[in-house]
């Protein structure tokens, strides 16, 4: 039998994993339809909330909500990464690129 701590841990990794193995760029319709079925359910008691936590959360929710709608040029990205990769071969000690 499986208490209600290991079933509530499997669900989260499996919940996780989901996450994961969907591309970047739906997790933000994703996020979307997470809080859309979250408010569809009836809540039987309202839960505790500490309002100072809740606010923090606000914010990192917040912040991590502006990196999923962040519309940085994809060129630009991969040019920046590419000096990169360049710049950190460049004088390894070794004759193998540190980025293959």
């Amino acid at each position: 039998m499986v208490n209600s701590s290991g079933a509530t841990t499997t669900s989260l990794k499996l919940l996780l994993y989901e996450i994961e193995a969907t591309p970047r760029e739906y997790w933000a319709d994703l996020l979307s339809a997470l809080r859309q079925f979250r408010q569809k359910i009836p809540s039987a008691t309202s839960p505790v909330v500490n309002a100072e936590q809740a606010q923090k959360n606000q914010a990192a929710i917040a912040l991590l909500d502006s990196w999923l709608d962040d519309d940085e040029d994809t060129s630009e990205q991969q040019m920046t990464w590419d000096f990169l990769k360049t710049a950190l071969d460049e004088d390894r000690l070794s004759n193998r690129p540190l980025f293959p």
